[in-house]
């Protein structure tokens, strides 16, 4: 009986001993923030402006088109997302600011014109970089309005005109003879169990 006592004790001492000398669970996966780069700006659909001295007052005599006349400069923005992580992550939302550059009449000085926001949801594998294209309708109708309201003293110092800022990125997008940034550039991630945020900005043309 003795003998079989010690026997069980042996064994449970042998238990103990191998309970702490096996390894501890893993921690929880690291997840670092993904990088968000613009990879470059296109032009998804061009609108020719209606005449030379749009959106002023038409010519006369007066065409046959009305004088409030909206023209959309659509843009698509392109960006490269790449996943450093051992685990897939999810894009569940991101947003960023679109400045567009005075040139000729004030180079290097930048006006923000929309904030798009993004809710369609992707996955990117480990070791994987996806393509994210964003579409950004400016409206010519709205822009002066922000420019006067968002940008008043600016406008008056530099001596700028709504009108022909408008009528100049509008006609001369085609060619990028203006810079357009992104700014303010935010983008929200989860995977691994975790979530986390990536900032970015960019700038086009190179």
């Amino acid at each position: 009986m003795r003998e079989r006592l010690l026997v069980i004790t042996l064994l449970v001492l042998v238990a103990f001993v191998f309970l702490g000398c096996a390894p501890a669970a893993p921690a929880t996966t690291e997840v670092k923030a993904p990088t968000v780069k613009l990879t470059r700006v296109e032009v998804s659909s061009y609108f020719p402006v209606p005449w030379k001295e749009w959106p002023a007052q038409p010519p006369t005599p007066t065409p046959q088109i009305p004088v409030a006349v909206r023209v959309p400069m659509n843009l698509a923005f392109v960006y490269e997302i790449e996943n450093p992580n051992d685990v897939a992550v999810t894009l569940d939302q991101m947003k960023f600011t679109v400045e567009l550059e005075a040139a000729p009449s004030s180079p290097g000085d930048y006006f923000a014109l929309a904030t798009p926001n993004v809710y369609d949801r992707q996955s990117i594998p480990a070791k994987t970089t996806n393509a994210l294209r964003v579409n950004v309708v400016i409206d010519s109708a709205v822009v002066p309005g922000t420019l006067l309201v968002a940008y008043g003293q600016r406008i008056a110092e530099k001596k700028l005109n709504p009108n022909a800022l408008v009528s100049s990125w509008w006609d001369q997008i085609q060619d990028f003879k203006y810079g357009i940034k992104v700014t303010g550039g935010t983008a929200d991630f989860s995977g691994g169990g975790k979530r986390t945020l990536a900032t970015f900005e960019g700038k086009w043309p190179k």
